[in-house]
């Protein structure tokens, strides 16, 4: 397979768009990433970063190919302001459409607007947990409950690792009053897996009504 010189300069001027996007999946993505999506970020991502580039100096690409006396050269950009830009670029684009994708914003202001029902998280355990910062009562499928804070959860549904926080364990079979609702467990958390998990409930906060939340 012979590669053309075209087909050097075009995966060159895509190479800040390559860059960018390793820097999102690195911080943003903990699924695998296909090749073909890879690309499709990468063209995106190089679009912003010209734009973006092309509001300070003249854009021109960071290397390219050229032949000379039937010979390939790589030339590379000499031009100190849009190096610093573009690695200025390359390192902020990426973040910045991370914040907006990690905190839901585009898609909150859209369901708003009644255009979209959907929020840009993959899957309901990560709404669940990212946007109901609140205690939980987790049901064992052996009956058991206990409650804590979730401060960690597994992106993956189907991994489904949750981190419980100030654990204890509700006294469901106390016979009198004056027993105690909740028995502490004395350790920092509890590591839990779905897989022994029944069902779990969000509390409402103390003063808080469904009405409120509504």
């Amino acid at each position: 397979m012979t590669i053309t010189i075209e087909t050097i300069n075009i995966l060159l001027l895509l190479l800040p768009g390559f860059m960018a996007g390793q820097i999102f999946y690195s911080l943003f993505h903990s699924d695998d990433v296909s090749m073909s999506k890879r690309v499709l970020d990468a063209l995106l991502f190089s679009f912003f970063i010209y734009l973006l580039v092309s509001l300070f100096v003249a854009w021109e690409p960071l290397a390219y190919v050229r032949e000379n006396s039937g010979r390939l050269e790589y030339v590379f950009n000499k031009n100190n302001k849009i190096l610093l830009f573009s690695i200025a670029a390359i390192v902020l684009v990426p973040i910045v459409v991370g914040f907006i994708y990690f905190t839901d914003l585009v898609h909150t202001i859209l369901r708003k607007l009644n255009i979209t029902t959907k929020t840009s998280r993959s899957n309901t355990w990560n709404d669940a947990f990212l946007t109901e910062n609140r205690y939980v009562i987790v049901t064992f499928k052996d009956g058991r409950r206990v409650r804590g804070y979730p401060t960690m959860f597994s992106s993956d549904p189907e991994e489904g690792f949750l981190y419980l926080y100030n654990p204890a364990w509700i006294n469901d079979d106390k016979e009198k009053e004056e027993e105690p609702d909740y028995i502490e467990s004395n350790c920092h958390g509890f590591l839990l897996n779905r897989d022994n998990i029944e069902l779990i409930e969000f509390t409402l906060d103390p003063g808080e009504t469904l009405g409120e939340k509504a």
